[in-house]
């Protein structure tokens, strides 16, 4: 049963619903090694290598999702904050003043309700760029900013969760985009990831993508969208939901930088949300 689960959670590609099993591949991977012992015990030795090879194509599969922060990037860092901020949650205050004081340029957000304006005005009002997206009812996308933005850049999927906008750094033109997927199968995250990686992929230029993307960095729907901007996930993909565990973790909150980016991203308090914060300083080429 737990092989089955860690091959269909590879069936992603070709079926909306392994993407769903996927979630369960690292419990599963580590399942099979005791099991592997207790069939070697038995005597069943084709089966525990089965289960062997098995678990170390799961959790050789997740590894690089868990692997340490790339480094300092010299001083030269451009900082990102992102955040769920959670619709109807409270307190606001406290987490309004934490991404000021972060100094983010750059600030991704999910589940911008109007409560969420209301209650944290003065963060709103400290970026000067805003750019928002509809997407569910009181729970939009948004990008706010303190970098000069590329006038007509801004773009929006209404209804699809992705919000977008060219800003310029000192380092040349970065397209910034903001992503909340839906729920995976039986919902329909895998169409929403497919209409998304489509319009990232006409984006011309470095793209930085962060969201929450419910789904974990080696999920499918993770997978399409990083491709159709040549990235990869940045820093390690720790667990970022209340609901997640050690056991299952969901590490569902998602950055996707440019290859070769170098940098380090810090895990910020719940703060009145469901989701944990990500503060990432990064340089890239």
């Amino acid at each position: 049963m737990l092989m089955g689960l860690v091959i269909i959670g590879f069936t992603g590609p070709v079926i909306a619903a392994g993407d769903s099993f996927a979630l369960l591949r690292p419990l599963a991977g580590i399942l099979l090694l005791p099991c592997a012992v207790i069939l070697l015990c038995m005597r069943a030795r084709y089966v525990a290598l089965s289960a062997i090879a098995v678990a170390v194509l799961a959790i050789g599969s997740i590894a690089t999702s868990y692997a340490a922060p790339s480094g300092d990037c010299n001083d030269a860092c451009l900082t990102l904050y992102q955040k769920n901020l959670m619709s109807q949650a409270w307190p606001r205050y406290p987490l309004a003043d934490d991404i000021i004081e972060s100094n983010a340029e750059i600030v991704t957000l999910q589940e911008v309700s109007s409560h969420n304006r209301k209650f944290m005005r003065n963060m709103f009002e400290h970026y000067p760029a805003k750019s928002i997206c509809e997407f569910r009812p009181e729970q939009n996308v948004a990008i706010l900013t303190t970098l000069p933005i590329v006038e007509g850049s801004e773009f929006c999927l209404e209804g699809y969760g992705l919000v977008g906008v060219q800003v310029k750094t000192p380092d040349g033109l970065v397209w910034v985009v903001s992503v909340h997927l839906n729920w995976p199968f039986p919902y329909d995250q895998s169409k929403q990831s497919q209409v998304i990686a489509d319009r990232i992929k006409e984006l011309d230029g470095p793209v930085l993508i962060a969201g929450d993307f419910n789904m974990v960095p080696w999920g499918q729907s993770v997978q399409r969208i990083a491709a159709a901007a040549d990235n990869q996930s940045f820093g390690t993909n720790l667990n970022t939901h209340n609901l997640g565990s050690w056991q299952i973790p969901l590490p569902i909150d998602i950055l996707l930088f440019p290859k070769g980016t170098t940098g380090t991203v810090e895990l910020r308090p719940f703060m009145g949300s469901d989701h944990l914060g990500k503060l990432a300083r990064i340089r890239f080429e």
